[in-house]
């Protein structure tokens, strides 16, 4: 190949003649001048957490791709300067590829904080732990992070990242102590090839082009951010054409066992409380001399002993869990803020139905006329299912990103709720079973309860199974990489695990089915086992198909690294 002709080359001749450290006092600020247009107000675009205030002007990256030779320069010298353990890289240099060979093109992209105007960084993060400077640079606060890792699901080119040495998230600030040396950022003072450069540009001229500037090949929408970077792609190239070259090594993500605990057994919790309510709602205002004292009484107290336990097991998934307590400072903009606070209250209300359902009911410590005890009850019992619901919708809303399109729909409040509705009556037919056990009597209203709420459960379970199977085929066919590598992750890599759950979800259908047999009398010990065991299969399952929800999502990336790539996903494999 004749390099005389490739200005890529003839580009890192000259920079690696010139390059060296620079001269004791001598500043190398290669901004480029602003534009000649005149500085007017920025129209600031209707969005929550947009923060503009402090600048008229913004300091971006400029990556020139026709320029990148790939020689991941600027990834050492970051790590370097930055004193990054090798886990951890704030740039990246991704590949991307069209035709095929022998007639391929290739070319790189070297990539870091985008410092975008709408940050889903900075929006999501629960103790905002981040900030815009007068440059228009996202800072991260490491004093203030605890941890929790929200922010790497909400950007879509993955550039916060949590920094296992340290346990907090950390990411690219474009070398600010430089910048205020004068100094160019060691990305762009490390690059042969001239392809990162710093740019001084109006704020509003960022607004007006970032849809245009801000595409590059196979990267997510500049909408979903506003990407202050601008991207040179080379002369003639048209973007759709390329793909990066890391599309078909995907790897599953963390399960996030903490949180498989907390949304399962909070969601568990919910849907108990809807069926202790909507019995006891019945025989209020319907069948006033229907008992329900014992089963009453002491399910829900149990039931806030689980509520309790799992949302201190959340805390495990912190990083610094003992700074847990400053989560809801974001609660304007950050939806894991919201769910603190939702499920805080649900907690709070739910105690206080328990406590009184105790007390009046399960221990007779308390007596109080009867529509006196009923306004109390119903009105608390209310309050429980009303704060229950927001908690439970915060919390699905935490995962509904953009930067994750497998979440990002209804379908996860969907599957939330649902998962409630199957585990709640199931553990209310279980409580009531024991409650049976430990009696004389058998009432007969009890058990046409129990089978209502036993159907109840089934139709929740198989509207599960059915949404999901349509969702996993519908997603196989999709034109977003994201959801048919989802698909693939289930169908393929977690074949024996979505196996497992089918049949799980057949044996809780079948022992659901099977748990009232024909006849008027029901032997309490069978009845005792047979919910029992209904129970844990329906646990089982509901774990496992949240366990599948986390491990087998696909988030929005910017393209990989080929060899990189290979290599982690045949550690994967391997485990």
């Amino acid at each position: 190949m004749d390099s005389t002709n490739n200005p890529a080359m003839n580009c890192l001749t000259n920079k690696l003649t010139t390059l060296g450290s620079p001269p004791e006092n001598k500043k190398l600020y290669s901004i480029t001048k602003p534009s000649d247009k005149k500085n007017k107000p920025v129209e600031k675009p209707d969005i929550v957490g947009f923060r503009t205030d402090n600048r008229d002007m913004q300091t971006r990256f400029h990556f020139r791709m026709d320029l990148c030779v790939g020689c991941h320069a600027c990834e050492v010298a970051c790590g370097e300067q930055n004193g990054l353990p090798v886990d951890t890289q704030w740039r990246r240099v991704g590949e991307i590829q069209t035709g095929t060979f022998p007639d391929t093109k290739s070319y790189f992209l070297s990539s870091g904080c985008n410092h975008c105007l709408d940050a889903a960084c900075m929006k999501g993060c629960p103790v905002d732990a981040y900030q815009v400077n007068h440059r228009g640079i996202v800072e991260h606060l490491d004093d203030t992070c605890i941890g929790c890792g929200y922010c790497t699901w909400n950007c879509p080119y993955s550039v916060p990242v949590l920094q296992t040495d340290r346990k907090i998230v950390t990411k690219c600030d474009m070398c600010t102590h430089r910048l205020d040396a004068g100094l160019d950022p060691a990305c762009v003072q490390a690059c042969p090839a001239g392809a990162i450069q710093i740019e001084h540009v109006p704020l509003q001229e960022i607004i007006d082009t970032y849809q245009t500037d801000g595409v590059g090949p196979d990267m997510p929408s500049p909408d979903i951010t506003m990407p202050s970077t601008k991207i040179t792609l080379p002369k003639d190239m048209k973007p759709e054409d390329f793909e990066k070259v890391d599309r078909g090594f995907v790897k599953p993500e963390e399960p996030h066992t903490p949180l498989i605990i907390m949304t399962i057994l909070t969601q568990l919790g919910f849907g108990g409380f809807c069926a202790i309510f909507l019995v006891d709602l019945f025989r209020t205002h319907i069948n006033p001399s229907l008992y329900m004292g014992d089963i009453l009484g002491w399910l829900s107290p149990t039931l806030m002993v689980i509520i309790g336990g799992s949302l201190n097991a959340s805390t495990l998934h912190l990083g610094r869990p003992i700074f847990a307590f400053r989560a809801i400072k974001n609660w304007r903009t950050s939806w894991l803020s919201r769910e603190i606070i939702g499920l805080t209250l649900f907690a709070k209300a739910g105690l206080a139905y328990s406590a009184f359902l105790l007390l009046t009911e399960g221990l007779d410590m308390i007596t109080l006329e009867a529509s006196q005890g009923n306004l109390i009850r119903i009105s608390l019992g209310a309050f429980t299912i009303i704060s229950g619901i927001i908690g439970i919708y915060c919390s699905s809303k935490l995962y509904r990103v953009p930067a994750r399109p497998a979440w990002d729909s209804v379908r996860t409040s969907v599957d939330f709720f649902v998962t409630g509705l199957i585990l709640g009556p199931i553990s209310f037919i279980f409580s009531l079973a024991v409650a049976m056990y430990f009696t004389k009597d058998s009432p007969a209203h009890l058990m046409t309860i129990a089978q209502v709420t036993a159907w109840f459960s089934a139709i929740s379970l198989l509207f599960m199974v059915i949404e999901k199977t349509y969702y996993i085929n519908k997603w196989k066919e999709s034109d977003i990489h994201e959801l048919s590598a989802c698909a693939d992750l289930n169908l393929k890599y977690f074949f024996r695990a979505r196996s497992l759950k089918n049949v799980l979800a057949g044996l809780t259908l079948v022992s659901l089915i099977f748990l009232f047999p024909m006849g008027e009398n029901i032997d309490k010990s069978y009845l005792l086992i047979a919910s029992g065991i209904t129970l844990l299969f329906a646990l089982t399952f509901c774990t496992l198909n949240r366990y599948l929800f986390f491990v087998t999502v696909v988030p929005r990336n910017i393209p990989g690294n080929f060899i990189t790539s290979a290599h982690d996903a045949l550690n994967h494999h391997k485990k």
